[in-house]
């Protein structure tokens, strides 16, 4: 069954049913939008909510409320699964009217939202609201991250002839891109090996002052190396050359590319749905704000995935970029080369495995060279070095102590569903090829760090993958058949 009305019964519709609100509705958000498209924003105010759920639960400490953010983060993955079958839309096509004045209204409640939290940063920041924490916590993630100020510093290095491996400092980055003491990576070690399941705000500034009085080393209780392959701060490195002084806009970049992208290959019809699930997407702009690095790997993965069966080396070397770029994006590659052998056999799968291989290696090499040890410990940081439990997913039972706090039980149960969803792909990718962009960051829900950023994005690529592999080509061939009739 089709998921979408078709043109001219939509035609039909708009003219002779609906009055003028419902036709400017349509221009906001078309009636033809696809029902397993539109789902997109519910996943965005569910994501809103687990995010906010999560947030005062570990506040509180409560089990019950714990237990209850948990579950909004399941049905946020059901959900995003749902909009990744292709069969969803006929499934759908009984509940369409409600699926559409369903979305209608998140949209309006979304573009609400915007403004209330516009107004929200605005008062905080001119000092109105001084005691309000859950405003307090907003604006104070609308600052650079640990991991943005070392990718920025390692630009820096990187351009004046420094191996950015073996010569970043987080001391120094703190203090040049103004980093709060929240977006630091603490590890269980030093003065913070005892400490659980957090050290407080006020042990973190103990131990930074303490770190700066001996900058000769690096400190012991915080992440200080560049912890991504080293395609993470060489694609920005160019926009540091030229000037850019902030990041946060080259991550910016990243997404309108995305969306340009989808403009330019997406069914024209749908060009307003595309714009709104971008403008009303706050999750992504609050991510974006607070200087997270994950839109350009997102980038890279969206352009592989919708190469695929358009040209096969282009979409390996964008997938080679994302590998190169951050170590998320290899848990997507996993699930794309078996995509590739179940779809077009052995031989492509092993050339893409040949591209992607070298394109990591290529962009690597130079840093492997200079410092292995280093480079080695900067790109597996995230794996090896002991970092404090930290999350949406169920990692939360631990640190309440419902769950063992024990970094290796999460990683035991993260690898099994891991192979799980492996071995499920294997043999229903044919049937459901964008399940993969999902069981891809399914484990991470089961990680010792599980932040949703780790894992909702896949959201948007399955958007993204869904309207330019499915849809672009349905509008075509509609228009074939109207213009034949």
């Amino acid at each position: 069954m089709p998921d979408s009305i078709p043109l001219k019964d939509r035609e039909h519709s708009c003219t002779k049913g609906p009055g003028l609100w419902s036709r400017l509705l349509d221009r906001i958000l078309p009636f033809s939008s696809p029902t397993r498209l539109l789902l997109l924003f519910f996943v965005v105010i569910i994501q809103i909510a687990g995010q906010v759920f999560s947030w005062y639960a570990l506040r509180t400490g409560h089990p019950g409320l714990v237990f209850l953010a948990v579950v909004v983060w399941v049905a946020w993955f059901g959900l995003v699964f749902i909009m990744s079958r292709r069969d969803t839309g006929g499934l759908l096509r009984r509940f369409r009217k409600a699926v559409y004045t369903g979305a209608a209204l998140v949209v309006a409640l979304l573009a609400l939202m915007s403004v209330a939290e516009a107004i929200g940063i605005h008062l905080v920041n001119s000092g109105v609201v001084e005691d309000n924490e859950m405003a307090q916590a907003l604006t104070g993630c609308l600052y650079y991250n640990d991991a943005t100020a070392l990718n920025h510093q390692a630009s820096h290095l990187l351009i004046d002839g420094e191996n950015p491996y073996s010569s970043s400092d987080i001391v120094d980055a703190l203090e040049d891109y103004d980093v709060p003491l929240h977006f630091l990576t603490p590890l269980r070690q030093g003065t913070f090996a005892e400490v659980f399941p957090y050290p407080s705000e006020q042990q973190m500034h103990e131990a930074l002052l303490e770190a700066a009085a001996f900058p000769e080393a690096s400190p012991l209780e915080f992440e200080s190396k560049v912890s991504y392959p080293a395609g993470s701060f060489l694609f920005i490195a160019p926009f540091v050359v030229l000037g850019m002084e902030d990041l946060r806009l080259f991550y910016l970049l990243c997404a309108v590319i995305m969306a340009a992208v989808l403009l330019w290959l997406g069914p024209r019809n749908l060009r307003p749905l595309i714009l709104l699930a971008f403008v009303t997407n706050i999750w992504l702009w609050n991510l974006i704000g607070s200087g997270t690095t994950d839109t350009l790997y997102v980038l890279f993965i969206f352009l592989g995935w919708i190469l695929i069966r358009r040209n096969i080396l282009l979409s390996a070397l964008f997938m080679g970029f994302a590998a190169a770029t951050k170590q998320i994006a290899w848990l997507f590659i996993l699930f794309y080369l078996v995509l590739l052998l179940r779809e077009l056999g052995w031989k492509r799968t092993l050339q893409s495995i040949g591209i992607i291989g070298a394109t990591f290696v290529g962009i690597n090499l130079p840093f492997i060279f200079s410092a292995p040890e280093a480079w080695l410990g900067g790109v597996l940081a995230p794996v090896l070095d002991p970092m404090f439990p930290q999350g949406h997913g169920i990692v939360a039972f631990s640190i309440l102590g419902i769950l063992p706090p024990n970094s290796l039980l999460f990683t035991l149960i993260e690898t099994a569903v891991l192979a799980a969803g492996l071995i499920w792909y294997y043999f229903n990718c044919r049937k459901y090829p964008h399940t993969g962009l999902l069981l891809a960051v399914l484990p991470l829900f089961f990680a010792w760090r599980s932040y949703s950023v780790y894992f909702c994005m896949s959201a948007l690529i399955i958007f993204g993958v869904i309207l330019v592999e499915e849809f672009s080509r349905k509008q075509e061939e509609r228009t074939r058949t109207l213009l034949a009739d």
